[in-house]
């Protein structure tokens, strides 16, 4: 087993923490129904100036939205037993149509002026087919310790470890995802359904 996957006995705690940091990160459901496959958090941008693929920039003080996945939807299929919390196309479809609605929501105002969508993930292959930029984290002990939270999310809710042995033994590579608020718009606003 990798270093950066939690050894199963922790992971009964994962929920627990993911829970916690769900209150402490103001981490909401994109739907009122809490039916998508997103869950999101709004705050302010503190790097440097941050200039993405598409031209956009994204400055210190700008409003960004921080994605997450909503982890009790995989939770919910799991328990229907659904394969689609399995089916790495379908998870992607899914993501598409909240990026839709998200689109949508961003085009009417509802999040103010959100410059761009960021996130940092394990599945960042599925990002650049969703038209995020994908960007590597230099090596800090901030990505070691996110690397093995993710790991162990992806463990409890996302992959059946015992079904997929391989991708327990994956090396997870934590990477930086960006979305400019234009490239969003641009792909997924209500024009381009």
């Amino acid at each position: 087993m990798p270093k950066a996957v939690p050894p199963r006995c922790v992971l009964i705690f994962w929920p627990a923490a993911d829970r916690l940091l769900r209150v402490v990160e103001h981490i909401r459901p994109l739907k009122a129904d809490d039916d998508g496959i997103i869950r999101f958090s709004l705050r302010h941008y503190k790097g440097v100036t941050k200039v993405l693929n598409d031209g956009s920039q994204v400055k210190a003080g700008d409003t960004i939205m921080e994605l997450h996945w909503n982890n009790d939807w995989f939770k919910r299929r799991r328990k229907l037993n659904l394969s689609a919390s399995q089916s790495p196309w379908e998870v992607l479809g899914c993501l598409a149509r909240d990026l839709h609605f998200l689109a949508e929501q961003v085009a009417s105002g509802r999040f103010g002026n959100v410059t761009a969508l960021h996130g940092s993930t394990l599945v960042h292959a599925g990002a650049r087919r969703l038209g995020f930029q994908v960007d590597e984290l230099s090596e800090t002990l901030w990505k070691k310790g996110a690397r093995f939270y993710m790991a162990g999310l992806m463990q409890v809710y996302h992959l059946r470890g015992d079904d997929v042995p391989r991708l327990r033994e994956k090396a997870w590579e934590l990477k930086e995802v960006w979305l400019s608020r234009a490239r969003l718009l641009t792909k997924y606003g209500p024009e381009h359904e």
